[in-house]
Protein backbone atom coordinates (compact mmCIF):
# COMPACT_ATOMS: atom_id res chain seq x y z
CA UNK A 1 0.00 0.00 0.00
CA UNK A 2 1.55 3.68 -0.88
CA UNK A 3 1.87 6.11 1.81
CA UNK A 4 -0.90 8.54 0.46
CA UNK A 5 -3.50 5.92 0.28
CA UNK A 6 -1.79 4.67 3.96
CA UNK A 7 -2.83 8.17 5.13
CA UNK A 8 -6.18 8.77 3.17
CA UNK A 9 -7.23 5.62 5.08
CA UNK A 10 -5.82 6.83 8.51
CA UNK A 11 -7.64 10.10 8.17
CA UNK A 12 -10.98 8.94 6.82
CA UNK A 13 -10.64 6.96 9.62
CA UNK A 14 -10.05 9.70 11.88
CA UNK A 15 -12.95 11.70 11.03
CA UNK A 16 -15.25 8.70 11.07
CA UNK A 17 -14.26 7.75 15.02
CA UNK A 18 -15.01 11.58 15.41
CA UNK A 19 -18.88 11.58 14.64
CA UNK A 20 -20.31 10.35 17.73
CA UNK A 21 -18.58 12.96 19.14
CA UNK A 22 -19.77 15.80 17.05
CA UNK A 23 -23.43 14.56 17.54
CA UNK A 24 -23.26 14.83 21.22
CA UNK A 25 -21.61 18.54 20.70
CA UNK A 26 -24.57 19.32 18.80
CA UNK A 27 -27.38 18.12 21.30
CA UNK A 28 -25.38 19.57 23.97
CA UNK A 29 -25.69 22.75 22.32
CA UNK A 30 -29.24 22.41 21.48
CA UNK A 31 -29.85 21.51 25.44
CA UNK A 32 -27.54 23.95 26.68
CA UNK A 33 -23.88 22.95 27.15
CA UNK A 34 -23.40 23.99 30.65
CA UNK A 35 -24.94 20.71 32.80
CA UNK A 36 -23.21 18.49 30.16
CA UNK A 37 -19.45 19.23 30.55
CA UNK A 38 -18.24 16.42 32.26
CA UNK A 39 -20.12 14.18 29.93
CA UNK A 40 -18.67 16.08 26.76
CA UNK A 41 -15.03 15.44 28.63
CA UNK A 42 -15.68 11.57 28.33
CA UNK A 43 -16.61 11.43 24.93
CA UNK A 44 -13.85 13.87 23.43
CA UNK A 45 -10.89 11.95 25.79
CA UNK A 46 -12.70 8.63 24.85
CA UNK A 47 -12.73 9.41 20.93
CA UNK A 48 -9.37 10.79 21.17
CA UNK A 49 -8.01 7.26 22.36
CA UNK A 50 -9.77 5.29 20.00
CA UNK A 51 -8.91 7.73 17.31
CA UNK A 52 -5.27 7.25 18.16
CA UNK A 53 -5.54 3.42 18.79
CA UNK A 54 -7.17 3.30 15.65
CA UNK A 55 -4.23 5.22 13.43
CA UNK A 56 -1.75 3.59 15.60
CA UNK A 57 -3.46 0.10 14.70
CA UNK A 58 -4.20 1.15 10.56
CA UNK A 59 -0.28 2.04 10.16
CA UNK A 60 1.31 -0.61 11.81
CA UNK A 61 -0.97 -3.44 9.82
CA UNK A 62 -0.87 -1.94 6.42
CA UNK A 63 2.07 0.17 6.41
CA UNK A 64 4.54 -3.18 6.39
CA UNK A 65 6.09 -2.69 9.57
CA UNK A 66 3.92 -5.92 10.57
CA UNK A 67 6.46 -8.62 10.36
CA UNK A 68 4.54 -12.06 8.23
CA UNK A 69 4.14 -15.43 9.97
CA UNK A 70 6.60 -17.62 8.53
CA UNK A 71 5.70 -20.87 8.10
CA UNK A 72 7.96 -23.54 9.52
CA UNK A 73 7.09 -26.56 7.12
Amino acid sequence: MTRPTLLRLQITSFVLVHIPLFALVLYALTDGIAGKLDLLLVALLATVVAAIAIWMTLGRALGGTAQPVQNSA
